[in-house]
């Protein structure tokens, strides 16, 4: 092997090391894009897990409150309607009570 041939290699695997450190670079670059974005695409993520979470919340608690509402009207209009003697399903106990004392 001579001179030449050894300048030839040397100059070779030093043009080799310098060009693979932009490349190397570039490439790690690319791969810290990724994973902000994926950072971020879990942060919005989380985000939006907590909106749901809390709609959730708020769906329930109106839908209690609505069922509260309609527990007391309808307690009102059956005590309305127990007063008026207008709940037919009283007047047919009362009848079927008259026709067993007939009976």
């Amino acid at each position: 092997m001579g001179v030449f041939e050894f300048i030839f290699f040397t100059s070779l695997v030093t043009f080799g090391f310098i060009a693979s450190i932009p490349l190397y670079a570039m490439r790690r670059g690319y791969n810290q894009s990724d994973e902000k974005l994926e950072i971020k695409k879990l942060i919005e993520q989380r985000k939006l897990e907590q909106i749901k979470q809390d709609n959730y919340l708020l769906e329930n608690k109106v839908m209690a409150l609505e069922l509260e509402k309609i527990k007391k009207e309808r307690e009102l209009r059956e005590q309305k309607a127990l007063d008026a003697k207008e709940n037919r399903r009283w007047l047919i106990e009362d009848k079927n009570e008259e026709e067993i004392k007939k009976g």
